[in-house]
C-alpha cells in the first residue's frame, strides 16, 4: 500500500536548524509519497519569511505561518491538522527543527513496523549530538499526582529564588528538602536503548503517529505551552489503551534546545522560562487528571 507520510517541522527563530532538518529529509528519504509541513511558530526575528523564500517552490513542502508563538503542542497541532484534513496523511511525524534524518529508508522502516504490528505512536532511537546519549525510551515520571503537585510547589520556590539569582543553589547542592524519596512514580526502570520495547514513554523531539491515532485525535494535548508533553502523551496512552513502540532500528539525530537557547542565552533566563512553563503545564496536567477521574476513565 502506498501510504501518505507527512513530516511536521516546528520552526522557531533558528533558521539554520530548520533548513538543515528539512534538507536532511529532502536529500535522504527514499520514498516518493511524502510531504513536509513547516510551521513557523510566530518567530519574532521574521525568519518565517526566510523559510518561505527558501522552500516555497518545492511542491513537497507546505509552509504555515502562525501570527504568534502558540507553544510546542498547539504549534505542532497546526501542522498535524493540515496533514490530517488537507493531505489525508496515513502517518504524521512531528519532529523538532533541530533534528536530522540520515537513514534513506527511515519512512520504509516505520511502515514495515506498522504493517508487522500496528502501533498508535512510534518513537525512533534519538541520539543527542550534544552528549551522545540515546534519549529513547524515557524514564517514567510525572505519572503520580502526588509527585506532580509537589513538583509544582518546588518550581514555584525555584521561580521565586530565580529573581534573586539564587535558584541554582538548589540545583548545585541537591538539598533533600526539595526531594521526596517516598514518592513512588511507578516503573523506575528505563529499558536499554538497544531493545525494541512496547508501551513505553517516548521522547517528544520525534514522534510518529499512525492513522490509528490520527483518526482519534487532533494532535497533541493542547493546553500546555512547553514542557510535560511527553508525560501527558504517556498518560493519554495508558488511559485510552493505545500502543506505543520504541524501535532502535529507526534513527534520528537531535541537537537539542537550539530555539530556547537562541532566545534565552543566559542561564537564569532559560531557567526562569523553564520554571514558568513547568508550572503552567503541571497545572494543565492536573486538570486532565481530574477530568479523567470525573469521566470515570
Amino acid at each position: 500500500m502506498n501510504y501518505k507520510f507527512t513530516f511536521v517541522v516546528l520552526h522557531y527563530v533558528t533558521i539554520e536548524d530548520t533548513i538543515e532538518c528539512v534538507n536532511s529529509i529532502l536529500n535522504n528519504i527514499d520514498y516518493d509519497n511524502y510531504h513536509i509541513i513547516i510551521v513557523d511558530n510566530g518567530s519574532p526575528n521574521k525568519s518565517g519569511e526566510l523559510v518561505i523564500e527558501k522552500f516555497q517552490n518545492n511542491p513537497k513542502i507546505k509552509i504555515i505561518l502562525s501570527e504568534k508563538n502558540l507553544g510546542f503542542a498547539q504549534g505542532n497541532n497546526l501542522g498535524f491538522k493540515f496533514a490530517k484534513y488537507e493531505l489525508n496523511s496515513d502517518f504524521i511525524s512531528l519532529i523538532n527543527n533541530d533534528t536530522i534524518i540520515e537513514q534513506k529508508d527511515f519512512v520504509k522502516r516505520i511502515i514495515n513496523e506498522y504493517e508487522n504490528k500496528k502501533f498508535h505512536i512510534l518513537g525512533p532511537d534519538i541520539l543527542s549530538t550534544k552528549d551522545g546519549i540515546h534519549q529513547n525510551p524515557r524514564k517514567l515520571t510525572l505519572q503520580n499526582e502526588i509527585e506532580l503537585r509537589w513538583l509544582i510547589k518546588v518550581y514555584y520556590v525555584k521561580l521565586f529564588l530565580n529573581y534573586f539569582l539564587l535558584d541554582d543553589i538548589i540545583e548545585k547542592t541537591k538539598k533533600k528538602i526539595f526531594t521526596k524519596t517516598w514518592i513512588k512514580t511507578g516503573e523506575d526502570y528505563t529499558p536499554p536503548w538497544e531493545e525494541k520495547r512496547e508501551n513505553v514513554k517516548l521522547h517528544g523531539s520525534a514522534l510518529v503517529f499512525s492513522r490509528d491515532y490520527i483518526e482519534l485525535y487532533e494532535g497533541l494535548y493542547p493546553k500546555t505551552f512547553m514542557h510535560s508533553e511527553e508525560a501527558i502523551i504517556y498518560f493519554i496512552v495508558k488511559r485510552d489503551k493505545l500502543r506505543t513502540v520504541y524501535s532502535p532500528e529507526i534513527k534520528i539525530l537531535h541537537k537539542e534546545d537550539s530555539s530556547t537557547e537562541a532566545i534565552y542565552n543566559k542561564g537564569f533566563r532559560k531557567r526562569r522560562f523553564y520554571y514558568k512553563n513547568f508550572i503552567k503545564s503541571g497545572k494543565a496536567f492536573l486538570e486532565l487528571i481530574e477530568e479523567t477521574k470525573q469521566n470515570g476513565k
